[in-house]
This record gives structure tokens, C-alpha cells and sequence, in this order.
């Protein structure tokens, strides 16, 4: 059984929360209540200009006697409250990174983001391209119904849902490792500033900490640990950690690539620097590149060493006795 603060706690919680209060919020019945409140008058002809096909129409409108709005997209009502483009979306069964592909980010708009900015041209692409998935899916569906539509705004949800999930894991991943380290740090006696208490550590990590030896930590986003020594000539830098906690397989790569980038700058700037790679996923070919690349010195799984003392005791050896030799 996993210990009450252990790393997958943290996730199941995490998810719990995630999936009430996105049940809470209701999103798609308040965009559904938008589109229903708008009263403003709709030019929809011609329709190819707004890549609506003139069968699916008839049918939807005609034969089935839909609401134009609540099967089509006019730039008009995105204009109007820009949060329905998550109506649409859903209704094309895109995700927020398929739509970034055809016309840029949505994600302030459908939150309703006071500062996103929705202009007429835009507005006209996005009209465009969601009425395009949406003739496609009506056209290629047997009996397509309103409801079928509605359906799988809420799978979109749901798969969105799971894509911010699954970044959060990461945060969490990565807050916890810098956690970890820092109380290792203080627990061996290697912390000279500044003074600090386990309880201080959870509440707020320091940007920069002074170690034993002259070696200064330092938490940033690139990389996500440095160690280093301030010599005469500039910064001597020792090593550096990137931390990458996704859980989605098909990202590793993407996210080793960030990292590698990180590792080859840091090689840059000092040539006997020694990068830690954590991940959460190893896929084979995963693998096989971190085995065949020299870039990476060290890598270990982020899951086993959140989860197993000895594991996590492994890495900090390596790291803080082998390569800073600090201990």
C-alpha cells in the first residue's frame, strides 16, 4: 500500500479533483446556453464560403430541423462569445492541440480569457475549419443525430481533460523531486544557506541555496537543477538536472528533446558537466537513444525513485557523492 504522501496518492487525488471539478464547472451547458441566448441574425449563404456542404445542410436543417447554430459554426456567434468555440470543437471532436495546428491557441477564448482577442479573420478560419470536420463527420455517420453531436463534446471534454492531467502529473513529478533534494540536502548536512526547516522547504522552495564546498543549487525551468561553483572566470558548472514526469508515452521523445537540448547547452558552457536525466516514461525507443547518446550521463525512473527509498538513495548518491563529491 502506498504511503499517504507518496507520489501516487498525490496523483489519485490530484484526479479526483480534476474530474469533480470539471463535472462541477459544466462547461459544455454553459456554452450550449450561449449559443441558445444568441439572438443575432445569421447570414449562412452562401454556404461554401462558410465550407458548409450543401447535402449535410439540407439534411440537418431541413430534414431533421436543427438550429443552424447548433450544427454549424458562423464566425458571427464566435465573435459574439468566443467560449463557443468549445462547443464546436467538441462537436469536430478536436483537441485543444489539433486546433493550434489549424488556426493557433483557443484556450483563453473558450475560457472566456477577458484579454484573448478574437478577430474577424480568425473567426472566419475557425468557422471554416470546424464546419469542414463537422459535414465530414455528419456525411460519414449513419442517422447522425444532435445528440450523437453533443455526445462527443462531452468525449472532447474528456480527452482534454486528460491531456491537462497529464501535464499536471509532471508538475507534480517535478515538485516533488526538487523536494526530495532539498531535503536530502538539509538531512545530510549539506545546506549552508540559506537556513531552513523541512516544514520551509514544502511551503517554498529557494530559487538558489548555497552547499558545502562552494557549490550553489539553483531551481529554474532550464534546466530544472543546477549545480555550480562561481570561479574567477564565471560559472563552473558542475551538473544539471532535468526532470520530465509526463505519463504520456507518446511524448517521451518530445520531451527528451527538450531535454537534450538543455544538456547540450549546459555542455556548452562547461565540458565536464554531467546531466541527470528523470523521466517518468522509457519507451524502447526511448531507450535506445539515451543508450546511444552521450549526452545523457545519468537517467533514472522518476516513478521507482519517488516510490522506493533505495532507488531515490541511488540517484543522490550518484549525484551528490560520485559526480559533487559533496559526501
Amino acid at each position: 500500500m502506498a504511503e499517504p504522501d507518496s507520489y501516487s496518492e498525490d496523483i489519485r487525488l490530484f484526479r479526483s479533483l480534476l474530474i469533480v471539478t470539471a463535472l462541477r464547472d459544466r462547461k459544455d451547458l454553459q456554452v450550449l446556453e450561449a449559443l441558445r441566448g444568441f439572438d443575432g441574425g445569421l447570414v449562412w449563404e452562401p454556404l461554401s464560403e462558410l465550407m458548409i456542404d450543401d447535402e449535410v445542410w439540407r439534411y440537418a436543417v431541413e430534414t431533421m430541423g436543427y438550429d443552424p447554430k447548433l450544427v454549424f459554426c458562423h464566425p458571427e456567434v464566435l465573435l459574439h462569445d468566443p467560449r463557443t468555440s468549445l462547443y464546436y470543437r467538441g462537436m469536430c471532436a478536436l483537441s485543444l492541440k489539433a486546433v493550434r495546428d489549424y488556426f493557433g491557441a483557443v484556450d483563453n477564448l473558450e475560457r472566456g480569457n477577458r484579454r484573448a482577442r478574437l478577430g474577424q479573420d480568425k473567426a472566419l478560419k475557425m468557422a471554416r475549419t470546424y464546419n469542414t470536420f463537422i459535414c465530414s463527420l455528419i456525411k460519414n455517420s449513419a442517422d447522425w443525430t444532435l445528440e450523437n453531436g453533443r455526445r462527443t463534446i462531452i468525449a472532447t471534454l474528456g480527452i482534454t481533460l486528460d491531456g491537462v492531467m497529464r501535464n499536471k502529473i509532471g508538475d507534480i513529478a517535478e515538485q516533488r523531486v526538487r523536494i526530495l533534494t532539498m531535503e536530502w540536502v538539509l538531512d545530510h548536512g549539506l545546506l549552508v544557506t540559506p537556513q531552513l526547516t523541512r516544514k520551509q522547504i514544502r511551503e517554498a522552495l529557494p530559487v538558489a541555496c548555497e552547499l558545502v564546498g562552494g557549490v550553489m543549487m539553483e531551481h529554474s525551468s532550464e534546466p530544472d537543477i543546477s549545480f555550480y561553483r562561481d570561479t574567477e572566470t564565471g560559472r563552473d558548472l558542475l551538473a544539471i538536472v532535468e526532470i520530465k514526469g509526463g505519463i504520456d508515452p507518446a511524448g517521451a521523445l518530445e520531451r527528451y528533446g527538450a531535454a537534450t537540448k538543455s544538456f547540450q547547452h549546459a555542455l556548452e558552457q562547461s565540458a565536464r558537466c554531467r546531466n541527470f536525466l528523470l523521466s517518468a516514461v522509457y519507451t524502447p525507443e526511448l531507450s535506445r537513444r539515451i543508450a546511444s547518446d552521450r549526452l545523457v550521463e545519468h537517467s533514472f525512473d522518476i516513478v521507482r525513485m519517488l516510490e522506493d527509498p533505495l532507488e531515490r538513495d541511488r540517484f543522490f548518491q550518484e549525484l551528490f557523492h560520485h559526480t559533487l563529491r559533496l559526501i
